[in-house]
C-alpha cells in the first residue's frame, strides 16, 4: 500500500488538471490516467504479492502443517505426494500454480524489455 501511495502521489498534477480540463470525468481519469501511470508499480507490488504467498508455504509448514485452517495450496501440494503418495494430484496441482504464475511472469518479462529498449 505505501508503494501505491507513493506511485498515486508521484503523478503529475498537471496531467490530472488537463484531463479534468478536456472534460473527463473521474472515472474517466481514474481509466485512462490514473491506472496507466501507474501500471508498472501495480506489476511490481502484484509480482511481490504473489511471491510472499508462494513463500508462505514455509510458515506454514513449520508452524501448522496445515491444520487449524491455514494450509495453502503449496502445503497441499507437498502433503498430496509425501503424505498420501498421490503423485498425480500433486501434479496437477503443482500445474495449477504454473499456470497462475505464467501470466505474471509473461507480463513482467514484457515491461522489463520495455524498460531496456527506453534506457
Amino acid at each position: 500500500m505505501v508503494i501505491l501511495s507513493a506511485a498515486l502521489k508521484g503523478i503529475p498534477k498537471d496531467l490530472l488538471e488537463a484531463a479534468r480540463v478536456d472534460g473527463a470525468n473521474e472515472p474517466q481519469v481514474f481509466r485512462f490516467i490514473t491506472i496507466p501511470t501507474i501500471s508498472s508499480t501495480i506489476a511490481v507490488v502484484a509480482t511481490t504479492m504473489v511471491i510472499f504467498a508462494l513463500k508462505a508455504f514455509d510458515i506454514v509448514y513449520v508452524m501448522t502443517n496445515g491444520n487449524f485452517d491455514t494450509e495453502v495450496i503449496a502445503n497441499r501440494m507437498y502433503k498430496e505426494m509425501f503424505n498420501y503418495l498421490d503423485f498425480g494430484r500433486a501434479s496437477a496441482i503443482a500445474m495449477i500454480l504454473l499456470l497462475a504464475i505464467v501470466p505474471i511472469m509473461i507480463v513482467n518479462i514484457r515491461r522489463f524489455r520495455q524498460q531496456e529498449e527506453v534506457s
